[in-house]
């Protein structure tokens, strides 16, 4: 599989997280905020037929080269240091910029795969890459929900202040 960024030629309408919300925001949203500037969401796609055919010949017939696998969003943000954890804010200015990661997701069908921690690890490179020509301290994300929070504390994240579903990853 492959990660690019979204385009009008990947299949929207066909990905389904089991969250409507987020299923709603691929399908409506991410490319009308994608040509706003707003934020840039990257998606993940069988890399070419063969994988297309390792994934119908594993049962998932409705698999195809346009099928989104996963997706997440970035932007960037300021986030107050006072919403960090004491341990951190004490090492930054009021105003912090980040990039805030957003919205990622999995096919309900694929989660639990490790799909999840290849588009997180993207995401971090895709920032870390972007920070060093653009100003971010880390990255930002509101998770959805407890486990979702756990998902990110897992990979080095840390809970904010009063916030335990706001997490923060410093990249220096």
């Amino acid at each position: 599989m492959k990660v690019q960024a979204l385009t009008g030629n990947h299949d929207r309408n066909g990905f389904d997280c089991g969250v409507e919300a987020l299923n709603f925001w691929l399908r409506q949203t991410a490319l009308q905020h994608q040509a706003k500037g707003i934020s840039r969401t990257f998606v993940t796609v069988p890399s070419n037929a063969g994988d297309v055919q390792g994934y119908v010949s594993a049962g998932y017939g409705d698999i195809g080269e346009a099928s989104i696998l996963g997706f997440y969003a970035l932007a960037s943000a300021f986030v107050l240091a006072d919403d960090l954890a004491p341990e951190l804010a004490k090492h930054y200015p009021r105003q912090i910029p980040v990039t805030r990661l957003g919205r990622l997701a999995i096919r309900s069908d694929l989660q639990g795969q490790g799909l999840g921690r290849l588009l997180l690890a993207d995401a971090v490179t895709r920032s870390r890459n972007a920070a060093l020509s653009v100003g971010s301290a880390g990255i930002f994300v509101d998770a959805k929900n407890t486990t979702a929070a756990k998902f990110y504390a897992e990979y080095g994240f840390t809970v904010c202040k009063e916030q335990p579903l706001k997490l923060y990853l410093p990249m220096w």
